[in-house]
């Protein structure tokens, strides 16, 4: 193969339906040309082999295939990258790949005495950088139910925003309804608590696929929590804030490319804990958080962009 070092090729770069942000013939032609240290691509004309790279989606990743062939359109081999990230985690892995097959490319049918060299795809993992890659948003709702945040089992309903910059983990901008759970003194007085809540969360991947996620959410929750007594002789209804911590595990599950289930389960520790106790002469603890309380939520997030 040594008479082969010095071929000449030509290139072309083929974008499927998705793979639009890719990367293109002229970025690809100096990321090879730059690790051979001479030139390599020329004109149809000139070459003695021709390299196709062809860029398609399947499903949640993209595959960047490499297929070689000679002056006369006979197949001489391929291969195949793929990634479930941002095409352009692929760049660095398909400059080398083509220079590796430009150095040494796979040999003709009648010299192999087999057919054209396909190798299996290269899965390039989900955390190699992805220089081209968006900033990423998405939304999503869930129904919860937590335990000890107001001292009994209380279902919940939760919004979200969720952004993730580039080269930092993805932030979620949530927003927490609880309806009206009552406390009661007896069978006649008692108090309905209500809770409105905003939290800021941050979630570094833990485990990351093509169709499965695990992240760690840390952050705080800020709320405000309305007080309504009934049946006593001066109901009183007043709102207090309320503050916590929260550590909690959010693995997903995707449906479709822009489709997830979510689930999320962890604890919280209230750095407020106000006890709800009613006055007089029949005075009585009704409510306070607990120490620590556990949170749990289900539902679905869609990708903006």
């Amino acid at each position: 193969m040594l008479a082969e070092a010095s071929l000449l090729v030509a290139l072309s770069v083929q974008h499927g339906v998705g793979t639009e942000a890719c990367i293109e013939a002229p970025q690809l032609v100096r990321g090879v040309e730059r690790r051979l240290k001479r030139r390599v691509f020329v004109d149809a004309a000139q070459a003695e082999l021709r390299f196709t790279v062809t860029f398609e989606r399947h499903g949640a990743q993209t595959e960047a295939r490499i297929d070689v062939t000679n002056r006369d359109g006979s197949a001489r081999g391929s291969r195949s990258l793929i990634t479930s990230s941002h095409c352009s985690a692929l760049d660095d892995s398909l400059a080398l790949s083509v220079a590796l097959l430009v150095d040494q490319a796979p040999e003709p049918e009648s010299e192999a005495k087999s057919r054209p060299v396909t190798k299996p795809p290269i899965t390039i993992p989900a955390e190699v950088a992805a220089p081209r890659e968006p900033w990423h948003a998405g939304l999503g709702a869930g129904l919860g139910g937590t335990w000890g945040v107001l001292a009994d089992a209380v279902p919940n309903l939760g919004l979200y925003f969720m952004l993730a910059p580039r080269h930092f983990y993805p932030v979620f901008i949530e927003a927490e309804v609880f309806p009206p759970a009552s406390f009661a003194r007896d069978a006649t007085s008692g108090a309905r608590l209500s809770l409105v809540r905003l939290g800021l969360l941050v979630c570094p991947p833990l485990l990351a696929g093509s169709g499965h996620a695990l992240g760690l959410c840390v952050g705080q929750r800020l709320g405000s929590l309305r007080i309504e007594g009934y049946g006593f002789d001066h109901d009183a209804d007043e709102r207090r804030f309320t503050y916590a911590l929260v550590l909690a595990l959010e693995p997903k599950l995707r449906l479709s490319e822009r489709l997830w289930l979510r689930g999320y389960g962890g604890v919280e520790i209230p750095l407020v804990r106000d006890e709800i106790a009613s006055a007089g002469r029949n005075a009585a603890s009704l409510a306070r958080p607990w120490p620590v309380a556990a949170v749990s939520q289900f539902g679905v997030e869609a990708a903006i962009f």
